[in-house]
């Protein structure tokens, strides 16, 4: 495999993650035809496997594989850490509105209905009539589109929240339940079963290089 092709690879995952919107797998197989006239699916795949080793030992990166058909890609932070949180939002107040968010979710147990989470941002301080419309927004649009919420409709005026397939790597559950209990001065394992399930969450990087060779 042509060493360029997958310098290129790596130059554009990491120009088109910029705005962390998961990149389509065609995107990349169009960039890719600029050099060569064909990309077949095993050279598809040696490049992203070259990619994914380049972004890990060079920029502590790595490379997932995302969506219903394991057709996008996510980079995230490398480093596997159960007390901090690796996720790359820049911004305080939309970094500080998602882990409200999807703490409320996870404390929760099940997906989360809008109005309860409008409430819930409410209460928090987080929304208010000021700012209620791009609130909605990020939460129903930005974050759903960088794939750190699932927002289903489920009728006209209500949608339910869930996490995201972005936020599954990037934020630790530990670390929100550890949080949590803090504020509530008591042991996060008060929490029987969002303990259950920050104990068993699995290891990241065992997952991602069989995720990458799963493309067609």
């Amino acid at each position: 495999m042509p060493v360029s092709l997958v310098n290129e690879c790596v130059k554009y995952i990491i120009c088109r993650d910029a705005n962390k919107v998961p990149i389509d797998r065609t995107e990349i197989r169009s960039h890719l035809k600029k050099y060569v006239d064909d990309v077949s699916p095993k050279q598809f795949k040696d490049i992203i496997s070259g990619a994914d080793k380049i972004l890990k030992s060079v920029y502590g990166y790595r490379l997932v594989q995302v969506g219903p058909k394991n057709d996008k890609y996510i980079v995230i932070l490398k480093k596997n850490e159960k007390n901090a949180i690796l996720s790359t939002l820049i911004n305080p107040q939309h970094r500080k509105l998602l882990i409200a968010a999807l703490t409320h979710i996870y404390m929760t147990c099940k997906p989360v209905k809008s109005d309860d989470m409008w409430l819930f941002l409410t209460t928090a301080q987080l929304m208010s009539h000021e700012n209620e419309s791009e609130v909605k927004k990020l939460l129903m649009k930005t974050f759903t589109q960088l794939m750190y919420l699932k927002c289903t409709k489920i009728d006209n005026d209500l949608c339910e929240f869930e996490w995201g397939q972005r936020a599954e790597y990037e934020i630790p559950k530990m670390f929100l339940l550890d949080k949590v209990a803090q504020a509530f001065d008591t042991e996060a394992s008060y929490w029987t079963e969002q303990y259950r399930k920050a104990r068993e969450e699995p290891s990241r990087d065992e997952t991602v290089s069989e995720d990458l060779m799963e493309i067609e």
